[in-house]
């Protein structure tokens, strides 16, 4: 077999090859790929994007992944992608399903045929912090917050209705209270500024219930 019938051989089976991550170094954004034999040198991953817009996913050491090498030089090859193994197998079995597993345990998911979108990072413990200038949630229906504590650290504005209850829960105020509105009961009775008292006379006695 002549020299360049081997180099040629050499060349096609490098075009596209199959290995797993040995080495990254995260902030240059290359990898070392193990390809049962020669590990290739440091190359770098693919992204989906890497201009104005960019996108930043590190792969981690024992990752399956594809590697392709321009005419089948491993010196110029680029990881183009990743491969499902036995260690670490799909997240997902539905076709409606886009979903994205860490490995704390968190979870993006988008179902397009439930049309439900979930954030869940419980297993880790974790936090979600959004920040922004301005921020709307729009429900047609409702919004549920269930948690034991909220705390909201600025003015907050009720438009319509404000109802308290369950629980045996109080109302605790720290400082002044100012109730603008016509009317102002408890339990049925008129408690605002136009209410009247019964049994009312001077000196030392106390009035009677509202009227």
């Amino acid at each position: 077999m002549s020299y360049a019938g081997t180099d040629t051989d050499r060349r096609l089976g490098n075009v596209i090859s199959i290995g797993r991550i040995k080495a990254v170094d995260p902030a240059k954004g290359l990898a070392q790929v193990d390809m049962d034999g020669p590990d290739t040198d440091w190359i770098p991953w693919a992204t989906a994007r890497a201009g104005g817009d960019r996108t930043y996913w590190c792969p981690e050491v024992g990752e399956q992944v594809v590697v392709a090498a321009p005419s089948g030089e491993l010196g110029n090859a680029v990881i183009i992608g990743c491969l499902f193994q036995d260690a670490h197998p799909e997240p997902a079995d539905s076709a409606d399903t886009h979903r994205t597993v860490y490995a704390d345990g968190t979870v993006v998911e988008y179902d397009r045929a439930a049309h439900a979108m979930k954030i869940d990072v419980s297993a880790s413990s974790g936090t979600v912090t959004v920040i922004c200038k301005t921020a709307t949630v729009q429900a047609s229906e409702s919004v549920t917050i269930d948690t034991p504590e909220t705390t909201c650290t600025g003015n907050l504005t009720v438009a319509k209705s404000l109802t308290m209850g369950g629980g045996g829960g109080s109302v605790n105020i720290t400082g002044p209270v100012a109730i603008n509105g016509p009317t102002l009961t408890h339990n049925g009775k008129e408690v605002g500024s136009t209410h009247t008292h019964s049994g009312v006379q001077s000196g030392g006695s106390s009035t009677g219930a509202p009227n």
